[in-house]
């Protein structure tokens, strides 16, 4: 009988480590997903394309259905755009600007957030440093 509940009872922490271990990983991985950079290039990019292609496919709808004042909201996009007009060039002329625009406010919302985020991290990283050395006699 002594030997069943000596085979048993390692067996149990042992269930429990592999819990609190399979535990910690999700945190970790958590953690590591919460807190990823992110790509400037990719987030500019694919802002850039939808932008482009909504001023390009919008423009390109407003033509296609005609009347007699087309697209008097857009034509405003030619003060921020040289070259864009209610036309089938202008629809290709104000997709790449408003590729570009896209592009550029991708990149730099990536910058921004990377850099902010490195300086809570690093204000995280110094703070719990900075508990560790207060309370570093507590321990001894």
């Amino acid at each position: 009988m002594e030997q069943v509940t000596e085979k048993i009872r390692p067996s149990v922490p042992d269930e429990a480590a592999g819990k609190l271990a399979a535990l910690a990983r999700r945190r970790r991985d958590a953690i590591r997903r919460a807190f990823t950079r992110l790509h400037p290039l990719a987030l500019g990019v694919a802002l850039g394309a939808v932008l482009g292609a909504s001023v390009m496919v919008g423009t390109l709808v407003l033509i296609g259905r005609g009347g007699p004042n087309v697209g008097a909201n857009l034509q405003a996009l030619s003060s921020y755009f040289p070259g864009y007009r209610v036309s089938v060039p202008g629809a290709f002329v104000g997709g790449a600007w408003a590729f570009a625009m896209g592009l550029l406010a991708g990149v730099s919302l990536a910058a921004f957030r990377n850099l902010a985020l490195q300086i809570v991290l690093a204000y995280a990283r110094w703070s719990a440093e900075w508990w560790r050395r207060r309370h570093m006699l507590d321990e001894i």
